[in-house]
């Protein structure tokens, strides 16, 4: 669920549900990057209903990411990722 309405901020804050109807994860997933440190809620928010910026949480999924294919050790994968000419 997206809060309605542009935001002060030029941001679009979301709800733990819609963080991962967004990136394609289940939402116990969401939680799993705020406890490993990849996602921090905004400021002020409610603890049992946090609000995320659409833009952290995809930085938290990209940084989830990428660390899951670097700690295969498939440096071809790596690179394929990256735009690096193989």
């Amino acid at each position: 669920m997206l809060l309605p309405g542009p935001s002060d901020d030029g941001e679009t804050y979301i709800l733990t549900k819609a963080a991962a109807e967004a990136m394609g994860v289940a939402v116990c997933t969401i939680s799993q990057w705020r406890r490993r440190g990849y996602l921090e809620p905004v400021k002020g928010s409610p603890p049992r209903k946090p609000l995320y910026r659409l833009s952290d949480v995809r930085r938290a999924e990209k940084l989830t990411r990428d660390r899951a294919i670097e700690a295969t050790g498939s440096d071809k994968q790596v690179r394929r990722m990256r735009g690096v000419s193989l």
